[in-house]
């Protein structure tokens, strides 16, 4: 899937970001940015690896999408943030990870009916709820670069 190939992208922004980070000196933004690229770098990683072995037209493969996005989603809402544009980062992630839950349940159901119609509506659905990915990392990255004030 197109979002996947994003997914890859993204890891290695976020990986900089992260040595970047973990150089630094110590802070709550510093403290939070970093939190935050852990869960999205292990959810890249996780997707990654799930996606390896199979297409997302395999239920097996959906089932395990569902679980990575689900527990992302969960580790996303744990992360602590006082920072006000850290909240709406951390917002917008996490509203990306429960849709791509919702959508990836409805996919396997779909598989599982054999609905194409209904198959290719969910598949587009998950292309566009992760098309900000890519954006949301880059800004991310961005902010948690700049030095606080």
């Amino acid at each position: 899937m197109k979002s996947f190939k994003m997914q890859q992208v993204t890891t290695l922004a976020m990986t900089i970001a992260a040595s970047f980070l973990v150089t630094s000196c110590t802070s709550t933004k510093v403290s939070q940015c970093a939190d935050m690229i852990k869960v999205i770098n292990q959810t890249v990683v996780d997707t990654k690896e799930t996606t390896k072995s199979g297409t997302t037209l395999d239920v097996q493969i959906v089932e395990k999408l569902v679980d990575v996005f689900a527990r992302a989603a969960k580790d996303m809402s744990s992360v602590n943030t006082d920072d006000e544009k850290l909240k709406t980062y951390k917002s917008q992630f996490l509203s990306m990870y429960q849709g791509g839950t919702e959508i990836n349940k409805q996919l396997i159901v779909s598989l599982k009916e054999r609905k194409s119609t209904k198959v290719h509506e969910e598949l587009k659905k998950s292309n566009n709820i992760f098309s900000p990915e890519r954006d949301l990392a880059t800004g991310l990255t961005q902010y948690c670069q700049t030095p606080e004030k």
